[in-house]
């Protein structure tokens, strides 16, 4: 059996802790970068929205359902633009492309970045009443606490990857 096919028939776990499941894992530490990319997505196609009605003092007859949908868009293309442009370039994380149980959860998680921020939206300007200002400064947090999460996820996936690699040493020798 070929190299190739071991890895193919190597279990692969849900959620990715060592380094050599990212990119393979539905769920790794880049699910956070994900999820924050949904974030900034949501607050930055909102701005087209937000804007219009500050500048025109009219009402906006887009939706939000195509804001979310453009969150989509940007979801599918980032998928594209990762595992097409940035491997092909070698800027790919460990260059290997992400498989596509990965790449499908990367795009849930983006769309959960995007609902988390419609949802913030909903309650602070629909049901509070309040200004875009605190949608906005609120978008702001989520991206810099998620970011933070993705930090973390990236030292506990590096710290774990260390430790694996200590105990095959261990059996090795």
């Amino acid at each position: 059996m070929s190299s190739e096919e071991s890895k193919k028939s190597h279990y692969v776990p849900f959620v990715g802790l060592l380094e050599d499941y990212v990119g393979r894992s539905p769920i790794d530490f880049y699910s956070w970068g994900h999820i924050d990319l949904g974030i900034g997505s949501f607050a930055i196609l909102s701005l087209m929205i937000t804007l219009y009605q500050y500048i025109t003092d009219i009402p906006s007859t887009l939706g939000w359902c195509w804001i979310y949908l453009g969150v989509l868009i940007v979801a599918v293309l980032w998928e594209l633009f990762e595992n097409i442009i940035l491997w092909r370039l070698g800027l790919k994380y460990e260059n290997r492309k992400d498989t596509f149980l990965n790449a499908f959860f990367d795009i849930i998680f983006v769309m959960l970045g995007g609902g988390i921020m419609w949802l913030f939206k909903w309650v602070i300007v629909d049901l509070m009443e309040e200004r875009f200002r605190w949608f906005y400064l609120t978008a702001l947090i989520a991206f810099i606490v998620v970011l933070i999460c993705y930090f973390i996820g990236f030292y506990i996936t590096n710290e774990n990857t260390k430790q694996a690699r200590k105990e095959h040493a261990k059996l090795i020798s």
